[in-house]
Order: C-alpha cells, then sequence, then structure tokens
C-alpha cells in the first residue's frame, strides 16, 4: 500500500474537484482511498459522495492512500492534483 500525505489548498472538496479527483481514481485498478486524519474519517476515493460526504475545507490535512498493481502511479498522480489546485 501506498500513501501520500497532503494540504489541501484549494477549497477543499467542492462538486468540479470532486468530479475531477473521482474521474481520474477511476481510471485506476487500486483501491483509492481518501482519509481525514484528524477526525479519522475514510472515504471511497472512487466515489464523488463520498469525498463531498467528507466536508474538507481548504488547509484540511488529508491522506491519500492506494493499495493494488498501479499504487504508485495512481498516488502519483492523485497527489498532483492538489498542487496544481491552489
Amino acid at each position: 500500500m501506498k500513501s501520500h500525505d497532503t494540504l489541501t489548498k484549494h477549497n477543499g472538496f467542492n462538486v468540479l474537484f470532486a468530479k475531477e479527483f473521482t474521474t481520474l481514481a477511476s481510471s485506476f485498478e487500486s483501491e483509492i482511498r481518501v482519509i481525514w486524519q484528524a477526525k479519522n474519517i475514510i472515504s471511497d476515493g472512487k466515489s464523488i459522495l463520498g469525498l463531498m460526504a467528507l466536508d474538507i475545507m481548504k488547509g484540511t490535512p488529508i491522506k491519500l492512500t492506494a493499495e493494488g498493481p498501479d499504487e504508485d502511479q495512481a498516488i502519483e498522480k492523485l497527489a498532483a492534483i492538489f498542487e496544481s489546485h491552489e
């Protein structure tokens, strides 16, 4: 399993960002999870409703995890989305 800690720099998981994230996450075979560490809440990274339900705001520290055959590529690409949305 691969993981990456990140800080949300954008406006959280609004509907547009959640759609972009889940579309990319769904392109990987690996299981993708988004974890709000402070509240220990885990969401399926391929579920737009799950991400929206997290109600993550700007500046929230989260962890991305991927487990599966393409986990390295999944973490690299998904973490890059957070860097590109400032």
